[in-house]
């Protein structure tokens, strides 16, 4: 019954990840879900799963804690010259306030990767105590080839549409594999089924299941998929077959070691056939799609990364003016090398092949049910080459699907398992029956091997059940302040086209608080209430800065704000801190310009002018329908303002100037 349980609430998060947009939602349900079966496996432990141990030893858990323990250290502060991020020094100086140096450029954005990083670990480690049991691990199967079936139809209606998610190759390619694994169980059952006297159900349902899942997914795969998914789920099923030739006829030493060199040789050969981009950056060269932003923030990474889930907070400061920041996506593999590291990309690429080449080990020394770590390494190979081609491997959705699978390998790979849990309860029994006070040492010894898979997945649990309740109540973590959309909705009858800003800040709060109900505006407060939000709004907006100092929205936001209400010397360092991690956003243009010629300070500065200039040109020559804004920052400008805001579009359109003019004369006699 609690194994039961435990796939329903695996088959619950899987679910929810995959038919949910990936926002808070979502994850809250996936981290309490999987929090919930940790803790229920770590105290429902069943005899059968001691053999966790075995795959449990202390070097692999060492290498599965790593990349949280890096995670959780690039949002430590750090002592100054060390690793730390310049953003953070710079920040300090616009704000006028100590921030200690840290990794990261965004700590929320870092928070959530480990949450998702701890939800991966934790239905991989599930799924590996499940799948200890033989018919257990056959269901799991099935219920991945059930999944698989459906993401793939769902992929494949939403890319005919045009709304496809960025994870959808990623399923269709493990759905190739999980079939293939499936239809090679169901033959190698048939073989067993005919030797004499052998009683068990035929396997036919499960075999036509996988056929049709192949067909489906292969089919999908040829009408929508690119060459590289089709490549990695060709050789991912090549190497199944592979194993499957070796031990149906190549059992001999010589034999194995022919069939692995022909299927290398395919391999490399397969892998000429992919189209790959020449002077650039290994990580984006199988990628189709264009990646101008990417190479720009590969040749600025650091040697510890900028923090995990940076890539997409810097991809809006390194994309082109105007350009969509959903076009373009980091490959995973430039994503793991943006967020952490070169070492830490190589790190996981050796970890990733060392474990394909065990998997592939245990396969071919395993009795039955070799199929299983032979899929392992596949999505292993698989999921490598994806890696180089687009962004799908990071997908929530994929990336649980991923997890399970990995679980369900590594967890039929442990050689007799429930053998070793059987007998060393009965040797514990008959140790008991000869010595009734046995020694302390094996006592302890015993101890020790039962906590150790249950204390690891309860640590695991109780981390999760944590970073589900700091993403789902905001309150708790802000020390029950406002949050930021509370406290912008009370400035939206704000001058100066105040409100079109303050809702873009709301709509992208600070990862933290993202995905909360923004209240509606109240057109009836009176001035008093404005000027008591004007430090409460500038308290929060640098609240949120301290953790995300890159928000150029926020930072424009804080310094229109420290312009209403009582200019300062800050108000211009604030908004440079704008241009420059904002330069592009055009939904910020206009109040940008109004704040900026506005003020005689910031029209003085030779910098601020260049940056003004460019904005203008964007606005005169490229973008005509944000032309209104030039007239709204002509109308609140300064007389310095005014003046160079008249030069600068008479070089770009002189009668432009002349309807400009005229439209503030026109709203100024109303």
């Amino acid at each position: 019954m609690i194994i039961r349980l435990v796939m329903l609430a695996e088959l619950v998060a899987i679910a929810a990840a995959l038919a949910m947009p990936e926002d808070l939602r979502s994850w809250v349900m996936v981290a309490v879900v999987l929090s919930t079966a940790s803790l229920i496996v770590a105290i429902f432990l069943p005899t059968a799963s001691l053999g966790l141990a075995k795959l449990l030893r202390p070097g692999l858990v060492i290498i599965l804690a790593t990349p949280a323990f890096l995670m959780a250290l690039q949002a430590v502060p750090l002592p100054i010259g060390t690793l730390g991020n310049p953003i953070w020094a710079t920040a300090s100086t616009a704000l006028n306030e100590p921030l200690a140096e840290i990794i990261t450029v965004d700590t929320g954005a870092t928070m959530f990767s480990l949450a998702q990083y701890c939800a991966v670990l934790a239905a991989a480690l599930v799924t590996a105590v499940v799948a200890l049991d033989r018919i257990r691990a056959g269901q799991v199967l099935h219920l991945l080839l059930s999944l698989t079936t459906i993401a793939t139809a769902l992929w494949f209606s939403r890319e005919t549409n045009g709304a496809a998610g960025p994870d959808g190759a990623t399923l269709v390619v493990l759905g190739v594999l999980v079939s293939t694994a499936s239809a090679i169980r169901s033959v190698d059952q048939l073989r067993r089924l005919r030797r004499p006297g052998t009683i068990a159900s035929a396997p036919y349902p499960a075999l036509i299941a996988a056929i049709i899942t192949m067909i489906v997914c292969m089919a999908a795969l040829l009408i929508r998929g690119n060459l590289a998914s089709i490549v990695a789920a060709l050789l991912g099923s090549g190497l199944l077959l592979s194993v499957f030739a070796i031990r149906r006829w190549f059992l001999g030493v010589w034999g194995t070691a022919g069939v692995l060199a022909a299927a290398m040789i395919i391999f490399i050969a397969t892998l000429t056939v992919i189209p790959l981009r020449t002077n650039t950056d290994p990580t984006i060269a199988l990628s189709t799609s264009s990646q101008t932003a990417t190479e720009r923030m590969l040749q600025d990474v650091g040697p510890a990364g900028s923090g995990a889930g940076a890539s997409a907070v810097l991809l809006p400061i390194y994309r082109d003016a105007g350009a969509s920041a959903l076009r373009e996506r980091p490959t995973a593999a430039a994503t793991v090398v943006i967020d952490m590291g070169w070492v830490f990309f190589c790190g996981v690429l050796i970890v990733a092949m060392l474990g394909a080449g065990a998997l592939i080990w245990r396969s071919l020394s395993r009795v039955h049910d070799y199929s299983y770590p032979a899929l392992g390494a596949a999505a292993s190979i698989s999921l490598m080459i994806l890696a180089f081609a687009d962004h799908g491997v990071l997908g929530l959705g994929a990336s649980l699907s991923a997890a399970v699978l990995f679980g369900l390998a590594f967890g039929q790979s442990i050689p007799g398992a429930g053998r070793d849990a059987l007998s060393l309860e009965s040797k514990e029994a008959s140790d008991r029956a000869a010595d009734p006070v046995p020694a302390s040492y094996p006592k302890f010894a015993s101890a020790l091997v039962a906590a150790w898979p249950r204390v690891t997945l309860m640590v695991l649990g109780v981390t999760l059940m944590t970073q589900a309740l700091w993403m789902f109540v905001p309150e708790w973590y802000l020390g029950g302040r406002p949050s930021l959309s509370r406290i912008v909705s009370t400035a939206t009858t704000w001058p100066n086209g105040m409100s079109k800003p303050a809702s873009i800040a709301a709509a992208r709060e600070d990862s933290w608080i993202r995905g909360g109900s923004k209240p509606e505006a109240n057109s009836t407060s009176s001035a008093g209430d404005q000027e008591t939000a004007l430090p409460e709004l500038s308290n929060t907006l640098a609240r949120a800065l301290r953790s995300s100092p890159l928000r150029g929205d926020i930072w424009l936001m804080l310094a229109a704000a420290s312009k209403h209400g009582s200019p300062q010397p800050g108000t211009a360092a604030m908004l440079k801190m704008s241009y420059y991690t904002a330069p592009n956003d055009l939904d910020l243009l206009p109040l940008r310009l109004s704040v900026a010629l506005a003020t005689d300070a910031v029209v003085r500065e030779p910098e601020f002018r260049d940056l003004i200039k460019r904005d203008v040109n964007l606005v005169v020559a490229h973008r005509p329908a944000l032309r209104p804004a030039l007239v709204s920052a002509y109308r609140s400008a300064s007389a310095d303002g005014k003046t160079y805001l008249e030069s600068l579009i008479s070089e770009q359109d002189p009668s432009y100037l002349d309807q400009v003019r005229a439209r503030h004369f026109r709203q100024g006699s109303r």
